[in-house]
C-alpha cells in the first residue's frame, strides 16, 4: 500500500513540474511540494528578514505532522521515494552502529546550523533541503532528457511522416534544454543514492534536515506504534526498520525517527504491532526525547556562524564575475541569493533557454543561483514566467509592461571585434535584433559605425545572441545600469533615469545627416559620440 502511494505522490510531484513550464491559473498551485516544506519557509523568512505569504502553506504540513507523526517523510517525500526505489541498485548494507539515536543526530546539528547561518544573512538551505534538491534535479537532468528522447523520436518518425504528408510532424521540433553544472548535480544525486549502500535510507536518517524538523513536530503526533503482548521478541522489526526507528526492544519507538511507514507492522509474523491514535507518549515505550550532546549542540553552532562568516569574508565575493545578470525582477544581490532556494523552476520555463545555474559567478554562495548568459541566448520580452513560477520571491512576478523596464544591463561595442569596426565590413544583425532600436549607426571616418544609445538598452542580450562573430560576441552584454528592486515600479524608475524603451524601429539617423566628410556633421557625430561614451558602463571604453 505504502510503495503505491509514494508512486503516486512521485507521479503527482513529476506531473505538477512539467506543467510548472507551461503555468496556467489554476486553483491549485504548480509549486505546492516547495510551498509545503517548512524548512524553506524557516529559512527564508529568517535569512531576507521578509515574510513571503505563499510560505505560510507550509503550517499545513506542520499540521498534519502534529496529528500523524512525521508521515511525509515515508510517504510523501519524492527524494526519499526515489531513495526507496533505488534500494535494489545496492543491495549490500552496512548495519549502523547499535546507538542508533546517536547515528540519527547529525541531521539536528546540520538544522541548527542553516539556522544560524539564516540568522546571519545567509540561506544555504539549496544544499540540504530534499524538496528544492529533487526540483533541480528534475530540472537539470530529467527536463532535458525528456526533450531529447522527443526530438529523437520525431528523427526516427520524420521519414514515415514525410512519405505519408504529414508536414507538421514531418517538421516538429521541440527546443532542447541545456544546462550548465548538470554532471555536478547528477554526480551528488547519485552520491545521495549510493548511501545506501552504508544503510538504508541513510540521508533520511543522518543528513536530511527537513526531516529533523518534522521530527521535532512529530513528538506529539497522536498515531503511535504499539505493540501488543503477542510479541515473542524475534527482533525483526528491528532488524528491518529503515529508520532504525526501533532501538533496543522491540517495545521500544523513537518518536522523532518513525516515519510511519507501517513496515515493522507488516513483517510481523505475530502481528503484534499496531498503529493507533494514542494521547499518551509515555505508554508503550514510546520515547519523545532528543539525546543532543551539549558538545555537538555548540559544534553545529560555531560551524553555522563560521560558514557565514566564512561566506561573508571571502573574495570571491568580490571576485564575481562582471557580467554577472540576474532574472527579469530579481531582487537586490543580497535579498535575492536570501530567498533563492536554487530550485531550478526559473530555469526550466524559461522559453530562449537563457537562464542558467551558476558555478563561481555570483561567488561562493551564488552556486546554482541562476544567471543570464546573453551569448546562449537572449531573454524574450514578451515573457515574465520566471518570476510567476518562484516559490519564494526571489524573482518578483512582474506584468509584462513592468518586466520591460527591469532594465538587465547596458550592451557594449568591442571595437576590435566588431565586423564594422576593425575589418570595415557591412554588418547590421546586432540593430536589426534590437527590440527598442538601442543601436543607431553613424558616419565615422568615411564609414557607418554602431553605437549603443545606453538611454534605449535594456540588455535584453539579443544583440550578443546573434553577433556573427565566433567566439564571444563583439557586442556584450553587462550588468551596469541594471535596476533591481525590492518593491516599487519598475516604470517609475526607469522615467526617473531618462530611460525609453519603446519597440519603435525608427530610422538610422546617418542616412539622414549628409554624406560621409561633411565637416558639420563630423563635428556633430563626434559630439554624440562623446556623449554616448558618458553613458557606457564602467570600466568598459570606446577604443
Amino acid at each position: 500500500m505504502r510503495r503505491i502511494v509514494q508512486t503516486l505522490f512521485l507521479i503527482l510531484f513529476t506531473v505538477l513540474f512539467f506543467l510548472a513550464a507551461d503555468p496556467l491559473p489554476s486553483f491549485f498551485p504548480v509549486d505546492i511540494f516547495l510551498r509545503l516544506d517548512p524548512l524553506i519557509a524557516l529559512t527564508t523568512m529568517l535569512a531576507s528578514r521578509a515574510i513571503h505569504a505563499a510560505l505560510f502553506l507550509s503550517l499545513v504540513l506542520v499540521a498534519a505532522t502534529l496529528l500523524f507523526g512525521r508521515f511525509f517523510c515515508g510517504w510523501v517525500c519524492p527524494l526519499g521515494t526515489l531513495i526507496d526505489f533505488s534500494r535494489k541498485l545496492f543491495p549490500r548494507r552496512k548495519k549502523l552502529p547499535e546507538e542508533n539515536a546517536s547515528a540519527a543526530q547529525p541531521k539536528y546539528y546540520i538544522l541548527l546550523s542553516l539556522i544560524v547561518c539564516c540568522l546571519l544573512g545567509f540561506n544555504l538551505v539549496y544544499w540540504f533541503d530534499p524538496i528544492a534538491f529533487v526540483t533541480r534535479v528534475y530540472t537539470l537532468l530529467l527536463y532535458p532528457l525528456v526533450f531529447l528522447l522527443l526530438n529523437s523520436g520525431l528523427d526516427a518518425l520524420r521519414p514515415l511522416a514525410a512519405q505519408l504528408q504529414m508536414v507538421t510532424l514531418s517538421h516538429k521540433q521541440f527546443m532542447q534544454p541545456l544546462f550548465y553544472l548538470n554532471v555536478l548535480t547528477l554526480f551528488i544525486f547519485s552520491g545521495i543514492l549510493f548511501l545506501n549502500y552504508f544503510a538504508e535510507r541513510f540521508w533520511c536518517r543522518t543528513i536530511c534536515p527537513l526531516g529533523a524538523l518534522l521530527s521535532v513536530f512529530s513528538r506529539w503526533g497522536i498515531f503511535k506504534r504499539q505493540v501488543s503482548d503477542a510479541c515473542n521478541r524475534c527482533m525483526k522489526c528491528l532488524r528491518e526498520c529503515p529508520m532504525a526507528a526501533i532501538p533496543k526492544e522491540p517495545e521500544e519507538t523513537a518518536a522523532a525517527e518513525c516515519i510511519q511507514c507501517l513496515h515493522c507492522s507488516a513483517i510481523c509474523p505475530q502481528s503484534a504491532i499496531s498503529f493507533k491514535p494514542a494521547f499518551s507518549s509515555s505508554s508503550a515505550g514510546f520515547n519523545t526525547s532528543f539525546d543532543l550532546s551539549r558538545r555537538g549542540l555548540f559544534l553545529s553552532l560555531g560551524a553555522g556562524a563560521l560558514a557565514a562568516v566564512s561566506l561573508k569574508t571571502t573574495p570571491f565575493t568580490k571576485l564575481a564575475s562582471p557580467r554577472l545578470m540576474r532574472p527579469p525582477g530579481a531582487l537586490p544581490e543580497n535579498s535575492f541569493l536570501a530567498k533563492c532556494i536554487r530550485c531550478g523552476e526559473c530555469m526550466k520555463v524559461c522559453l530562449t533557454n537563457t537562464l542558467q545555474p551558476c558555478l563561481w559567478e555570483g561567488g561562493l554562495d551564488g552556486l546554482w543561483s541562476p544567471r543570464i548568459v546573453p551569448r546562449l541566448a537572449g531573454c524574450d520580452q514578451t515573457c515574465s514566467l520566471c518570476g510567476q513560477v518562484c516559490p519564494t520571491g526571489a524573482i518578483r512576478a512582474l506584468p509584462l509592461e513592468e518586466k520591460k523596464n527591469a532594465k538587465l544591463g547596458t550592451a557594449v561595442i568591442d571595437r576590435e571585434r566588431c565586423l564594422v569596426w576593425a575589418e570595415n565590413k557591412l554588418c547590421l544583425i546586432c540593430d536589426e535584433q534590437c527590440p527598442y532600436n538601442a543601436i543607431v549607426f553613424k558616419w565615422q571616418e568615411g564609414f557607418r559605425r554602431p553605437f549603443v544609445s545606453a538611454n534605449k538598452c535594456n540588455g535584453c542580450g539579443f544583440c550578443e545572441e546573434k553577433c556573427p562573430v565566433r567566439g564571444e560576441s563583439a557586442i556584450i552584454v553587462t550588468p551596469e545600469g541594471e535596476i533591481r528592486l525590492a518593491q516599487g515600479s519598475y516604470q517609475e524608475a526607469a522615467q526617473k533615469l531618462q530611460l525609453e524603451f519603446k519597440e519603435d524601429p525608427g530610422s538610422d539617423r546617418f542616412l539622414m545627416e549628409g554624406p560621409p566628410g561633411d565637416a558639420a556633421v563630423e563635428k556633430k557625430t563626434s559630439e554624440e559620440q562623446s556623449a554616448v561614451k558618458e553613458k557606457l558602463p564602467g570600466g568598459f571604453s570606446v577604443k
